[in-house]
């Protein structure tokens, strides 16, 4: 019955993929990217959007795990749902394209929330043993998607 929840999880993934990217897949770079600070507007309204759906589309997990009184599960959840859109947003800005979050994503959600493997359950439905680690991660792949993001601008 693992995997019921955690579908919720693979449902937006067709949302997330095209962070970072819209603008590439419909050329429209250059008209985007002469607003004023597309960095520290844009950008960060993306991912919130992210966010939200990550939060809205995982909050049976969440109610499940706060109903169980699952504080640590509570937090691996939050990690994770900061966790997949900085994460799309980051292979988006990079790669200009959905694909490879879609494939990337796809497979770690198999392994993780699906299948079970701890280190890469970022679902919460583990335990929150790897919120750490993945909070650490989600700065990362931000700094990575701002880095991103600049570099269109070059």
């Amino acid at each position: 019955m693992r995997w019921v929840p955690a579908v919720a999880w693979i449902w937006p993934v067709l949302l997330w993929s095209g962070m970072g990217n819209r603008e590439a897949y419909y050329r429209v770079e250059q008209l985007v990217l002469s607003a004023p600070r597309p960095l520290r507007r844009q950008l960060p309204a993306t991912w919130l959007a992210g966010v939200a759906v990550a939060a809205v589309s995982g909050a049976g997990i969440a109610a499940f795990l706060a109903i169980r009184g699952d504080a640590a599960g509570l937090l691996g959840w939050g990690a994770g749902v900061l966790f997949v859109p900085s994460l799309a947003l980051a292979l988006g800005t990079l790669s200009r394209s959905s694909k490879a979050f879609e494939v990337i994503y796809s497979i770690w959600w198999y392994a993780g929330p699906i299948s079970g493997l701890a280190p890469l359950d970022y679902s919460g439905l583990g335990g929150g043993a790897v919120a750490a680690p993945y909070l650490l991660l989600t700065a990362g792949l931000l700094g990575v998607a701002v880095a991103g993001r600049a570099r269109w601008r070059a």
